[in-house]
């Protein structure tokens, strides 16, 4: 029991996760406007109908409350309907937040990995780039949702296997995560370690939005506990997710940091075996045996 207590400490301080979940999370809180903003103006400029607007929006509802799912969605068809140049500055808010999140994820895994990081300028257009990807990911799964949704209706999936589309959903995260552990730092961790350390994150990214849902609509029926609980449970649950990101970054590089070693071990073991056998002595046969004398 000591001896996990101390790897947990090792691990979760000594590698400095607790001290980048802090950041990751006043990111997370700086991109939620932002992401909003910007997943509208990419739907409106790739997809241009309602529908996936509001799919849009309630991809993003599953992070906050009720009481502000009805804003957001108001936010999002304002943002799709007005001038290009909104449409521009919600899409250059959405990547340089969400930039500013990949590179707290990159910071986290080139310290554990200890390579070189990427120059600040190209780092960040890097991340840039990271999360524009990642957001057409999100905009393509959103397009894609009511089709999935109608394909559910028509074989009768909801009723006789209601997890499938939550297995589906969680899927899609993990695959989203691995992308991200892999393509942030210098150093890139091979995917099976990416996939491994995305497990958390992938879960945690589908779990805590509805576990905050149900403990806001616990002390929903309070008034004088609805005003605390609205600011409360959405840091709550941007903090439990920028943990489990971090988390699954110290997986995902103590993965890679062990297939390493594994492969440099065969190679000291080689080594050692070999070594002595060019330094052996003669054999007492071979030594014994006469020599031959050359001929004049």
């Amino acid at each position: 029991m000591r001896r996990l207590a101390d790897r947990t400490f090792a691990f979760y301080w000594g590698q400095g996760i607790a001290d980048d979940v802090p950041a990751l999370t006043y990111y997370l809180v700086l991109s939620l406007a932002p992401v909003a903003l910007g997943l509208a103006a990419l739907e409106a400029l790739l997809l241009s109908n309602t529908q996936s607007a509001l799919n849009v929006a309630d991809g993003l509802n599953r992070f906050l409350p009720d009481a502000v799912h009805s804003d957001i969605r108001h936010l999002v068809l304002g943002t799709r309907d007005n001038s290009p140049v909104l449409l521009a500055v919600a899409m250059a808010s959405m990547l340089w937040t969400t930039s500013g999140a990949i590179g707290v994820i990159e910071r986290c895994e080139s310290r554990m990995l200890d390579c070189a990081r990427h120059h600040v300028i190209a780092g960040r257009l890097r991340n840039m780039a990271l999360g524009a990807g990642i957001a057409i990911m999100v905009l393509a799964a959103s397009a894609a949702a009511p089709v999935i949704g109608d394909a559910a209706d028509a074989l009768d999936v909801r009723r006789t296997l209601p997890w499938l589309l939550v297995v589906l959903n969680t899927t899609g995260s993990i695959v989203v995560f691995a992308l991200l552990y892999h393509w942030a730092p210098r150093a890139r961790p091979n995917w099976r370690a990416c996939l491994l350390g995305a497990l958390p994150a992938g879960i945690a990214i589908q779990a805590v939005p509805t576990i905050v849902g149900l403990y806001f609509g616990a002390g929903a029926g309070f008034a004088a506990v609805r005003l605390f609980l609205l600011l409360a449970v959405i840091l709550l649950g941007l903090y439990v997710i920028a943990l489990c990101v971090l988390v699954g970054a110290g997986i995902a590089v103590g993965s890679e940091l062990r297939r390493r070693d594994r492969i440099r071990r065969p190679c000291t073991t080689t080594t050692t075996l070999t070594s002595p056998s060019s330094t052996a002595r003669p054999s007492r046969s071979s030594a014994s045996a006469p020599r031959a004398t050359p001929t004049p």
